[in-house]
């Protein structure tokens, strides 16, 4: 691993695919089969994500995650990391087909030099979010943080007293949190040709239920361990 990132910790924040199917309608006419097919591949997607980085990373799912709402959960998230003694946490989501390991990486980068990094969305809201210790230190909570609006990148310059256009920007791209999201990622070619071909043969030709286990509750994993097996993974 190298040396300069030694002290950051990278983490998918996410719910098992059974949560995510009743949260989100992916597909509006689809079994719920099919909806928890989609969200266990984007699950899937997100860890060998992490994986293909290089870098050891953890899955905080939601047996892990403390707190009454959305807000208190990552910010407990954070708080957890940071008393391991990392003093950088990347955290991703699980339902951003464009995200990729450079992103992840351009971002770890740009953790040194400032303290705030978000990946925005197209909806105002963010896949990543990136924060040193000293910061997040400075902000006692995210409560004022509107979550799931078009305001959290607004409100995220404003907890960290950051001017918005001074926050330290990712590439905007598209979260997949309804089924409007993910049929205009999939009619713009968003996806990945692997993850693409997967939802076109599952939108096509399923007709009986998958049996996909509910979660990746995997504690540690270090440099490439999954990122090379079984086909190649594409981006």
């Amino acid at each position: 691993m190298p040396h300069r990132f030694s002290d950051i910790a990278l983490v998918l924040f996410t719910r098992t695919a059974a949560e995510e199917v009743r949260e989100k309608n992916f597909l509006p006419q689809g079994s719920p089969a099919q909806q928890l097919a989609v969200a266990e591949k984007l699950i899937q997607n997100s860890h060998k994500l992490l994986a293909c980085t290089g870098l050891p990373y953890f899955i905080y799912s939601s047996a892990e995650q403390k707190g009454n709402n959305f807000g208190e959960r990552l910010q407990n998230a954070f708080a957890n990391f940071f008393a391991l003694g990392f003093k950088r946490v990347i955290i991703i989501g699980n339902d951003c087909p464009q995200l990729t390991p450079t992103d992840i990486l351009r971002a770890a980068s740009k953790l040194q030099e400032q303290g705030v990094v978000v990946g925005p969305d197209t909806s105002g809201g963010v896949y990543l979010l990136g924060l040193t210790q000293a910061s997040f230190t400075r902000k006692s909570s995210f409560e004022h943080i509107r979550w799931n609006s078009a305001r959290v990148l607004t409100d995220i310059a404003a907890a960290f007293d950051i001017a918005a256009a001074d926050l330290n920007f990712l590439a905007k791209y598209t979260d997949l949190n309804n089924s409007r999201a993910f049929a205009k990622a999939f009619r713009q070619k968003l996806f990945r040709s692997g993850l693409r071909r997967f939802f076109r043969q599952l939108l096509g030709l399923i007709t009986t239920r998958f049996n996909y286990p509910e979660t990746f509750r995997l504690p540690f994993f270090y440099t490439r361990s999954l990122c090379f097996r079984g086909p190649p993974f594409l981006y």
